[in-house]
């Protein structure tokens, strides 16, 4: 957990691989495919063959444990009280919480259990219609970093050139780590650019299908991530 969270603070560009298909755990995720895993549990959900492999990957990825809000990409429509409940229960073999930055409010208990526990918290914002103006993701920025995460996360819809641009702008000397990506038709270039500038956890997919448009398979992303930088 100390190498992770000095990674992280370097501004070392880790690989994330996310699980969000049940099909995905019958096979073994390789030690060089990601540097962590993120357990998309709004999909997968919590059952016992869910824990057997977070309980069985935890040896060799750290876990990043999420349960999406169903307006910010979650599946399956999820309550509140049902996503925190999953998180809960799997808080215990998790090394990193992501909870979205509406979600802090409704969710701070679980905010706060997983600071007591030495998670690295991420505070998420996904918008998969728009790019946000510079100001606005300065504000989100701002006020992830004003709720005591670790690390601030924008996953952001990118249509033009100058969309990138407001994706680079945010990379300049922000007030925490920053994982951004974009989605959409510039989503793949976008993930290459973010890590380049600084991005800290770039998301790529894990098995046949992606958790979000735009995702590279992980294994090819930590590889393009390795010749860029």
């Amino acid at each position: 957990m100390e190498d992770l969270s000095k990674a992280i603070h370097s501004h070392r560009p880790l690989v994330v691989g996310a699980v969000g298909h049940c099909r995905v755990i019958k096979n073994p995720i390789g030690v060089t495919d990601c540097h962590l895993v993120e357990l998309r549990l709004d999909a997968l959900g919590s059952g016992q063959e869910i824990r057997q492999f977070a309980e069985k990957q935890r040896a060799s990825h750290p876990l990043l444990l999420t349960a999406r809000h169903p307006d910010e990409g979650g599946l399956n429509d999820l309550s509140c009280p049902q996503r925190a409940g999953i998180l809960t229960d799997f808080l215990p073999l998790g090394s990193l919480l992501d909870l979205e930055l509406r979600s802090l409010p409704e969710m701070n208990a679980l905010w706060e259990e997983a600071k007591d526990r030495g998670l690295i918290r991420i505070a998420s914002w996904h918008d998969f219609e728009r790019c946000p103006s510079r100001s606005e993701l300065q504000e989100t920025i701002a006020a992830m970093a004003a709720s005591g995460a670790s690390v601030a996360k924008c996953a952001i819809w990118l249509d033009c050139p100058a969309d990138l641009q407001c994706l680079a702008e945010a990379l300049e000397n922000p007030p925490l780590p920053l994982a951004l990506m974009g989605m959409g038709p510039l989503g793949p270039s976008s993930r290459l650019l973010a890590a380049s500038l600084g991005s800290v956890l770039n998301y790529g997919y894990l098995g046949e299908e992606t958790t979000a448009p735009g995702q590279w398979p992980a294994p090819l992303l930590r590889e393009a991530i390795s010749v860029l930088l």
